[in-house]
């Protein structure tokens, strides 16, 4: 873990320069205007959270896109780093600072998080990473198989995943059609740790993937 420190323009409105440094101890972004207190701070032990993705600025035709990046801590209270593309300029350097700053935050914060997940299956601890609640047994999953939400019980050797661009998928092997689940990216909070400590716990269950 070290320090990383971007520079960020959120777009053609706001062009300042916004320094964000994340920090192995905490997380510092430049998002205010006031002169005295321009920075919003993070302790590392407050961050729980963190969500991303793109959004295409679209008026009859897509002419933009926009990276997200938005952490939580255990205030509840959310720090958005964002920043705009048009027209694909800069769109190569705009998507290299996105993975960037992921790849920081994960080293720094994420997966120290997941291993901590990992250690409490490992103890036989129950726990939630979002909706998905881990047991000894199994997970329990909120499945989108009918009109209402309802939960189901996977045990673990029947346990599946898979990965796409912009979400990661939970299903029973057994009933597919009926138990799964998508979580995605940009909209569900820490899809990423969630995902990690999935696959992590099946491989080392040796339940093929």
């Amino acid at each position: 873990m070290q320090e990383s420190n971007f520079i960020i323009r959120r777009g053609l409105t706001d062009n300042v320069s916004r320094e964000l440094i994340i920090n192995p101890n905490f997380l510092k972004f430049e998002n205010k205007d006031r002169v005295n207190n321009s920075f919003t701070s993070f302790e590392k032990n407050q961050i729980e959270e963190y969500r991303f993705g793109v959004k295409w600025m679209r008026y009859y035709f897509t002419f933009g896109r926009e990276y997200i990046i938005e952490v939580k801590n255990s205030n509840k209270e959310i720090l958005k780093i964002n920043f705009k593309t048009y027209f694909g300029r800069k769109k190569k350097e705009y998507h290299n600072l996105c993975n960037q700053i992921l790849s920081a935050l994960w080293d720094n914060y994420f997966e120290e998080l997941v291993k901590s997940y990992i250690e409490k299956h490992e103890r036989g601890e129950e726990f939630n990473i979002g909706e998905v609640s881990f047991l000894t047994e199994g997970i329990i999953i909120e499945t989108n198989s009918s009109i209402k939400l309802k939960k189901a019980l996977i045990s673990w050797e029947k346990v599946r995943t898979k990965t796409y661009v912009t979400y990661f998928a939970i299903y029973a092997v057994d009933k597919a059609v009926e138990t799964n689940r998508g979580y995605n990216y940009l909209n569900d909070w820490n899809t990423t740790v969630l995902r990690n400590v999935i696959t992590s716990l099946l491989k080392m269950k040796n339940i093929k993937e």
